[in-house]
């Protein structure tokens, strides 16, 4: 097979996704539950001021949020990420979007931190009409640095299988379990809080 037509498909783990999940339903149960007592609590005053109106414009957009976050992780848990690379081009197909970038129109890609408060890295490469494509490579099955090599490679023209997977252990024993803890804490919260 020519190194033109070889294409490497990585995809997005579930694994790494399913902790995020759990954690987001672990912070907008307290948040939907206070949304809803309050606006209950409201309905039923014969009198509202503009404080408690303000106190519900708080906690409506928050829950909000959270829904908003929560439907968009089901979602790529349901069809996670794929990145297509070849000596052509990039090919990321992001919920369900298929964006394809030639190598031309791309600059050297980078793996870093997007802010200080993340852990998480991502590949960055300029676009040449300007802005950038952002690469999520902390949810790929493959190590970040192991892609890394692999856009590489393949601007540089050619195409290379990835290494072996990594081990998701540190997921599927430790991160899993910690969320499964947040949200048990937080059931256990918001049943305290109603049975009180």
């Amino acid at each position: 097979m020519n190194a033109e037509n070889r294409a490497v498909t990585l995809k997005a783990s579930r694994l790494k996704l399913l902790p995020q999940a759990i954690v987001l339903v672990a912070f907008l149960l307290p948040f939907a539950r206070l949304a809803i007592s309050y606006g209950y609590a409201l309905v039923r005053k014969d009198r509202v001021q503009l404080a408690d109106l303000a106190i519900l414009a708080i906690f409506t957009p928050i829950a909000l949020l959270f829904v908003w976050l929560q439907a968009r992780t089901l979602r790529r848990l349901a069809r996670p990420d794929l990145l297509r690379v070849t000596t052509g081009c990039v090919e990321l197909t992001f919920q369900g979007m298929r964006l394809y970038h030639s190598w031309s129109a791309l600059g050297e890609p980078v793996l870093r931190r997007l802010n200080g408060k993340s852990a998480a890295r991502s590949i960055v490469m300029p676009q040449r009409s300007g802005g950038k494509l952002v690469i999520a490579a902390e949810d790929y099955a493959h190590e970040p640095n192991d892609i890394l090599v692999i856009l590489k490679q393949a601007k540089a023209g050619f195409v290379t299988e990835p290494a072996q997977k990594p081990s998701n252990a540190l997921y599927a024993f430790l991160a899993i379990p910690v969320s499964c803890i947040t949200l048990g804490i937080s059931i256990i919260g918001l049943v305290w809080i109603v049975f009180r």
